[in-house]
């Protein structure tokens, strides 16, 4: 009996413990609710006072969310920009502005022609439909030819239709060579330093401005005099860029075999005045020509002379010697029979 009694104790007494966990677990994961609404609750809260906010600055936010939704389409603009080859990714000049390519192009063409007036003609409408001019002109007639030779401006934006156009010119022969001279990293670096020069010329001017004594105003003067010149020289090179950008060069030579000039040349005899001149500067070619010659055997022979000297010079001595002592008086001839001469 004392057995059973024991052993329902201790079923009870587990009961009771495992009662009083299950009522601790429950407890705890009520509290762990509790605590999540109170947070969710805080949230609500948080986002009611930024529903609020943001309709106190409903302004701002859409101007912000404006800009956010354009940068995609001016990425996607200068990504087409790129595709054509007109502007380098990633670069901006000193104003913040996005920067396009600074290339200089240049051809270099030679034709042979049947007619060179003709040529002209044609050569004289393309630049002028082109927009260009001519900057440089020469014509020669020598041997049998007759050419003129043409340095030519055109607008960038139409060089390849221009050269195309002159390709397309009636020709015998043509030779042509096209190149680029990329300067944008010189123009980005003369713009970055007119840029920082402009920034000292303004604190020299200021510094000028606050100045009080007559030396510190001269030192500032000369200063800003050097920064004026330096800037100066930027523009100057900016402006040459940009003008052998904006216009490129075409060296063009055009030339016509004419053998009818050739043989006028042969069969028109010269004036007596000509052949004089000619005999004239012949004669004088002649003895230039004879002078150099002289004057070059005499220095290739300097080293020759020169042994010679240092060899002979002592056997001259000695022979001349030996026939002194032969002729004295009083000496035996060389068989030393002969008595001596009285």
């Amino acid at each position: 009996m004392v057995q059973s009694s024991d052993k329902k104790r201790r079923r009870h007494s587990l009961m009771a413990a495992l009662a009083l966990a299950l009522a601790i677990l429950l407890l705890a994961g009520c509290q762990a609710a509790d605590s999540n609404s109170a947070a969710n609750g805080g949230n609500f809260t948080g986002s009611g006072e930024s529903k609020s906010s943001s309709a106190n600055n409903g302004g701002t936010d859409a101007l912000k969310s404006q800009s956010v939704a354009e940068a995609p389409s001016e990425e996607a603009a200068e990504g087409e920009v790129a595709e054509g080859g007109g502007a380098l990714g990633g670069t901006e000049a000193a104003s913040g502005e996005a920067f396009h390519g600074k290339i200089i192009y240049s051809a270099n063409l030679t034709m042979r022609v049947e007619d060179l007036k003709a040529t002209a003609s044609e050569l004289k409408n393309a630049i002028n439909t082109s927009g260009g001019y001519i900057l440089q002109f020469s014509d020669s007639r020598y041997d049998g030819e007759i050419g003129s030779q043409y340095t030519i401006k055109v607008p960038a934006q139409g060089f390849m239709s221009f050269v195309d156009r002159i390709s397309n010119i009636p020709n015998l022969q043509i030779e042509k060579s096209l190149s680029g001279k990329d300067v944008s990293e010189e123009y980005v670096d003369l713009e970055s330093r007119l840029k920082a020069k402009r920034v000292v010329e303004d604190r020299l001017l200021g510094m000028m401005e606050k100045a009080s004594k007559a030396d510190d105003l001269l030192q500032f003067s000369n200063q800003l005099a050097v920064v004026q010149e330096q800037i100066e020289q930027i523009l100057g090179r900016l402006r040459y860029l940009d003008a052998n950008v904006a216009y490129s060069t075409i060296e063009l030579r055009v030339y016509q075999k004419d053998q009818k000039l050739a043989s006028a040349e042969h069969m028109n005899p010269k004036s007596f005045g000509s052949k004089l001149s000619d005999a004239l500067t012949g004669s004088s070619k002649a003895v230039l020509n004879g002078l150099q010659l002289l004057l070059i055997v005499f220095v290739g022979a300097l080293p020759v002379i020169a042994v010679l000297a240092v060899v002979g010079i002592p056997i001259y001595l000695y022979v001349k010697y030996r026939r002194t002592q032969k002729g004295a008086p009083g000496t035996m001839s060389d068989d030393g029979n002969s008595p001596p001469e009285s």
